[in-house]
């Protein structure tokens, strides 16, 4: 999960953000910039190093199976945090995957009860959660389990350990170690024994459904595990991160099941790059090209569309033009010729490859947000308007469609702005958006919150200094002000002397 403190989250399309919901508070008087000492006194703003490096801290503990002292510092962190709610989800749900449910729970219930956090809680319970929890003791001795099974290659140790022990015997996490165990052991049969038994006492816990559908698609009983697959789709996850670990799940069940070897390669490659490893992905579709012409457009699709979503526009729209040649309904190649035509400005063609998408494809929010945006640049407002409205009804809380659809409905930002941020935490650009709608209301206190987590999702952001330098100028501190617009003006002079014009 540390996609969701390091945001290595890519967005499937390009994304255009309405400017009047960006646009940019205009500075009264131009600031004289003095020379840069040491980047201001920004402790009002910035999250506290100590917490960032004692997590790093905690964290490699962890993997490296210290798990006692990880999870000592781990709660040292929680008592010395301050109430963020972006950094306790963004920790909560780390310390979930880890099987620290004692101090994920306890960092849940610090959570303020609103938009930001309720579709991240009900995600992390529905997918990590035990049916009941168990003390911190018996707590520890699970994580310790987890860790020694996943990062220290101890499952068999490990497995023994736990069915030799009557500790923690009411959990099913418990059962749920044992199979795991068992799976990384490669013993399936007992394997799929103890995830049943988890299963049977939680039949909620998506986590061990995953597993139960690795274990049978590993066990080549195929049928069995498209069943589990479907089961687990039906969940509606809203939050992106936890929607990509279905989406994961489903491409490992089709590598695992598929005949031909270029089929699996495609799905095994579509997994890495669900999981950001790119670049795997790519080397085992440059192999997988090799090996079927049959299938060389779906190999040439995806190969465009992770070259594309790797701003390599050159790249992608070779592979993309090459699947299309062969097939022209392909979706990946067609989705990602529509994003290279709409970066072009080239409208038109466009609009025919979103619709071409969108017929291949017409479960997908992309294309149809990719029509409806045509439509806008080609300045046919009504049509766009009315596609917008039209999805907007059927994916409520679609991430693309609600940043794109603040072209159209630029006053609705108050209320989508903090729904994106309530389904993609790691989205910069958004607690940017919120605040600088804050520092339009002087509401500095809730600017210097949204600050807080742009900060903490990239400390290098050029327009975060600036509006930094806003709320700092507000408060009385011209100098610190001046500090960050040097420093916005290091990371971007062009943007600096656009809104600060000398």
């Amino acid at each position: 999960m540390n996609n969701l403190i390091k945001k290595i989250f890519i967005l499937a399309t390009a994304i255009v953000i309405a400017p009047s919901t960006f646009a940019e508070t205009k500075v009264q008087k131009p600031l004289e910039l003095k020379a840069e000492k040491n980047v201001a006194n920004m402790s009002m703003v910035i999250k506290d190093n100590f917490i960032k490096a004692k997590y790093a801290s905690a964290e490699k503990k962890y993997l490296q199976g210290n798990v006692k002292a990880a999870h000592d510092d781990y709660a040292d962190i929680i008592a010395r945090m301050a109430h963020d709610d972006y950094v306790l989800l963004a920790y909560g749900i780390k310390l979930a995957e880890y099987g620290f449910f004692d101090l994920s729970e306890e960092l849940i219930k610090k959570l303020d009860n609103n938009i930001y956090t309720e579709n991240y809680i009900k995600d992390i319970k529905l997918f990590y959660y035990p049916s009941g929890m168990v003390n911190s003791k018996d707590s520890l001795y699970l994580a310790d389990a987890y860790a020694s099974i996943t990062y220290n290659n101890l499952a068999i140790e490990t497995t023994s350990e736990l069915l030799n022990s009557t500790q923690a015997s009411e959990s099913d996490y418990k059962n749920y170690l044992i199979a795991l165990g068992y799976y990384k052991s490669n013993n399936l049969p007992l394997a799929l024994k103890y995830i049943n038994n988890a299963i049977v006492e939680n039949n909620v816990n998506v986590n061990y459904k995953i597993l139960k559908t690795k274990i049978l698609a590993d066990s080549k009983k195929s049928k069995q595990a498209l069943k589990i697959l479907e089961e687990i789709k039906k969940n509606e996850f809203i939050t992106v991160d936890f929607q990509n670990k279905i989406r994961a799940i489903e491409e490992y069940v089709l590598y695992k099941i598929a005949k031909e070897e270029a089929l699996k390669d495609y799905h095994l490659s579509y997994y890495y790059h669900l999981q950001n490893k790119s670049l795997l992905a790519t080397k085992v579709l440059q192999s997988a090209i090799l090996q079927s012409k049959e299938h060389a457009p779906l190999i040439f699709g995806l190969l465009a569309r992770i070259y594309y979503e790797n701003d390599e526009p050159l790249k992608a729209q070779e592979f993309a033009q090459r699947a299309f040649k062969e097939n022209n309904r392909n979706y990946l190649s067609t989705l990602t010729l529509a994003d290279i035509s709409f970066d072009e400005r080239k409208y038109e063609d466009a609009l025919g490859y979103y619709k071409i998408a969108h017929k291949s494809n017409k479960k997908a929010s992309s294309p149809a947000v990719g029509i409806a945006k045509s439509y806008l640049a080609l300045d046919k407002q009504k049509k766009s308007q009315k596609i917008y409205e039209k999805m907007l009804d059927k994916y409520g809380y679609d991430e693309i469609l609600l940043i794109n659809s603040l072209k159209v409905f630029p006053q609705r930002s108050d209320d989508y702005l903090p729904k994106i941020a309530s389904v993609d935490l790691t989205n910069n650009e958004i607690w940017l958006g919120l605040a600088n709608r804050a520092i339009k209301e002087k509401n500095y206190k809730m600017a210097e919150t949204y600050l807080n987590n742009s900060y903490y999702i990239d400390e290098n952001n050029f327009k975060y200094y600036y509006y930094l330098s806003l709320v700092l100028k507000a408060k009385g501190n011209t100098e610190g002000a001046n500090q960050s617009l040097v420093k916005c003006s290091r990371l971007n002079a062009d943007y600096a002397s656009i809104v600060n014009p000398e």
